[in-house]
């Protein structure tokens, strides 16, 4: 690793870098805009010049998703608790976010003992004025509505449960594959 690649913290599952911004919540950026910047990056190096100058189109990773973004450095070698963060998130959001038929029964204290039990194992609990908590890709943006739909009209708790993994897994793979994330250095774990 070079001097100019110290930013880096992983490359495998997810990538993870420290940014070099002053910002106070990480950030997540798309591939291709990440590969635009870390070229200028090398360039702003090479030239004696400080890399923050400018941020790549990204999303703000805040109002419940820094924990998420937390959790996800902290675990970060381990890609079968990768999967867990989000397959948690995708209940919290479910949980907060979504007129589900299932939660409107007694079930629901099986999922908020689902809960419980990877919050403890995963040691990730959301506070304050969290207000969504999966990640967001680019492609929520052309169908807002997706993860509601899928889930809200699930009425088998089993099935419920199902489908959130499913979407835990495929949003872990986006996640994987098309994004990068930028922590501020003075982040504490």
């Amino acid at each position: 690793m070079s001097f100019s690649d110290d930013h880096i913290i992983s490359q495998k599952p997810y990538r993870l870098r420290w940014g070099d911004w002053r910002v106070a919540a990480p950030i997540q950026v798309h591939v291709g805009a990440a590969a635009v910047y870390e070229d200028q990056r090398q360039e702003d190096l090479a030239a004696g010049r400080s890399p923050g100058g400018q941020m790549p189109m990204h999303f703000q990773l805040d109002g419940g998703l820094h924990e998420t973004a937390q959790a996800i450095l902290r675990l970060r070698d381990d890609e079968s608790n990768l999967v867990e963060v989000t397959y948690l998130a995708c209940l919290m959001e479910a949980l907060v976010n979504t007129p589900c038929a299932i939660l409107r029964t007694d079930l629901i204290r099986r999922v908020y003992q689902e809960v419980d039990r990877l919050s403890e194992r995963l040691a990730l609990r959301w506070r304050g004025r969290a207000e969504r908590f999966l990640l967001p890709l680019n492609r929520d943006a052309l169908d807002p509505q997706a993860f509601v739909r899928r889930v809200a009209p699930l009425d088998n708790l089993q099935e419920f449960f199902q489908a959130l993994r499913e979407i835990a897994q495929e949003r872990h793979q986006d996640l994987a594959k098309n994004y990068v994330i930028y922590y501020p250095r003075r982040l504490t774990l």
